[in-house]
């Protein structure tokens, strides 16, 4: 065990508990659909956060559901689910949306691993989901603020008891206008670096390269996470391909995929299918078959396992 290693486990037992906080899509309609209403669920979170003294280490906001990760106690953490579940009714109401209420979930964290694990898999979120999204440039996460030396170049705003009343009001959406005189404030919305300890989070990497690669490459961690919380998975082509290979040389000593023999090939496309959620195109290119093979193995109106 390294120093560095074990300076992030002294970090994290020091600061903990911790929790994951997430919604679940509602059937039918989107929660946040234009940067107005992404705007506004990012004060949502910081006034929630901040309201219950708990450290935000890492939130995503997607049009259909959100998550943050908290550290402080569970009563805290239920006081914040308590507020966000509060001013999100309130934004659906005041916008005409047909959903009656979120759905809201909580997971304690046990380990520096998985805190490693969820706080890539929320930052990991948006990328997974949208073919044109950079994980650490997406606006409505934060991504960007975790080893990025441009940080000191983004604006600061202004702190919120220096903004105009009828701003504050208009963020709080009621009369009462106090707010955290951490928070910062510009165009309206509460700036994520004045409410997110992205700092702690940091420290719980031991550099930037790893932090990078626990985001973007360690796709075994991302799918047990997914699952961890009841969500599904989405592999982009190359990571559906990169976990092909290493199953493939793992389970059966052969490096491609392709040159399996049948009925190996078949138990590593039930793996992908089902451990890892792999699509039947995905699974196409990287065993190297037809796609009327896998169709025929995987009907497209078959419910993924």
């Amino acid at each position: 065990m390294n120093d560095i290693y074990q300076s992030c486990e002294n970090t994290f037992f020091r600061n903990g508990p911790y929790f994951h906080i997430y919604t679940t899509p509602p059937e039918s309609d989107l929660l946040f659909v234009s940067d107005a209403d992404f705007k506004e669920a990012t004060n949502i979170i910081a006034l929630a956060s901040t309201g219950s003294r708990g450290k935000n280490l890492a939130y995503a906001i997607m049009s259909n559901h959100l998550h943050c990760l908290m550290a402080a106690d569970r009563e805290i953490c239920l006081a914040c689910i308590e507020n966000l579940r509060r001013r999100i009714g309130a934004f659906l109401r005041r916008n005409g949306k047909r959903i009656q209420s979120i759905e809201f979930h909580m997971v304690e964290i046990s380990s520096l691993k998985q805190l490693r694990d969820e706080i890539a898999y929320i930052i990991r979120n948006p990328y997974a989901a949208r073919a044109d999204v950079n994980p650490f440039a997406y606006r409505w996460c934060t991504g960007y603020l975790y080893f990025n030396e441009m940080i000191k170049d983004i604006p600061t705003g202004i702190p919120a008891q220096e903004v105009p009343i009828l701003v504050r009001r208009a963020i709080k959406h009621e009369r009462n206008q106090e707010m955290d005189p951490t928070l910062r404030i510009l165009d309206g919305m509460i700036l994520p670096q004045s409410f997110v300890d992205y700092r702690l989070a940091m420290s719980l990497f031991e550099n930037a390269r790893q932090f990078i690669w626990w985001v973007t490459r360690n796709v075994e961690a991302y799918t047990a996470t997914a699952a961890r919380l009841g969500e599904r998975k989405v592999l982009t082509d190359e990571e559906a391909y990169l976990v092909a290979i290493t199953r493939s040389k793992a389970d059966f000593g052969v490096d491609k995929p392709s040159l399996l023999p049948l009925q190996q090939k078949n138990s590593l496309l039930r793996s992908l299918k089902y451990e890892y959620g792999a699509n039947n195109k995905q699974l196409a290119r990287c065993a190297g078959v037809p796609i009327g093979y896998i169709n025929e193995l995987f009907p497209l109106s078959a419910p993924i396992k």
